[in-house]
């Protein structure tokens, strides 16, 4: 406890006398609510991350966003246990070189809070927290496949939902690992890099072919000029 009121007392201090541009809410219908108790899920898609998180009785909650926080932080949403939407503040500014985001609530909260963040490619998560953390892959992809996939540190468990989405769960992981690492792809695409790579021999085969027989064909000329020449 002490602790903690000594981390908001400093923060009181480092943003005190700056005002920070306003975030606007979002519309809570575009997330997946309510999430898990204790519990921060990610759902990556083409060019976003949808970001879950619990909150238990607090009257603000802090998000320290890598990059700019304009991208990184959109369309922030609240939502109590009872699924009634509740109103906030959020505004950012920075702190310690780093942007800094805080919602603040009129009255103590309980629910979920939801935005979204840049994304694409692969997923990248600095571990902040030790809370449960899941990632929930977009239909029909995979982090599993031997030849393409990668889940750094490895994860307690990986599951599929109602939906038949790939699930990868890590229960408390330790801050000591870093970061989170998921390299995913579709579930098809050893199967389309095996049809890519035996067209490719095959136009390889046919090329070479072709290349053999025109040798060919020039030796038997270069025969039959010589033939001619020694007539």
């Amino acid at each position: 406890m002490k602790l903690e009121l000594f981390l908001g007392i400093l923060l009181l201090i480092l943003v005190s006398g700056c005002v920070y541009p306003q975030i606007e809410a979002g519309n809570p219908t575009e997330y997946e609510l309510p999430g898990l108790n204790n519990t921060t899920v990610f759902y990556p898609a083409d060019s976003s991350v949808q970001v879950v998180e619990n909150v238990v009785n607090k009257t603000s909650v802090d998000f320290i966003i890598n990059g700019n926080a304009d991208t990184n932080f959109r369309n922030p949403v609240a939502v109590d246990y009872s699924g009634k939407n509740v109103s906030f503040n959020a505004s950012m500014g920075p702190v310690l070189g780093k942007n800094y985001i805080q919602m603040n609530f009129s009255s103590p909260f309980s629910g979920w809070v939801a935005y979204t963040q840049a994304g694409g490619g692969d997923f990248i998560y600095p571990i902040t927290k030790n809370g449960t953390i899941r990632v929930v892959l977009p239909l029909n992809y995979t982090a599993t496949s031997k030849f393409l996939g990668l889940i750094q540190p490895p994860p307690d468990n990986i599951t599929q939902d109602a939906s038949g989405r790939e699930v990868i769960i890590w229960e408390k992981p330790d801050p000591e690992f870093g970061q989170i690492t998921v390299k995913y792809q579709l579930k098809d695409a050893p199967t389309l890099l095996f049809y890519f790579f035996f067209l490719l021999s095959v136009f390889f085969i046919c090329v070479m072919g072709y290349y053999l027989w025109n040798i060919n064909e020039l030796k038997k000329k270069r025969i039959l000029m010589e033939k001619d020449i020694r007539k």
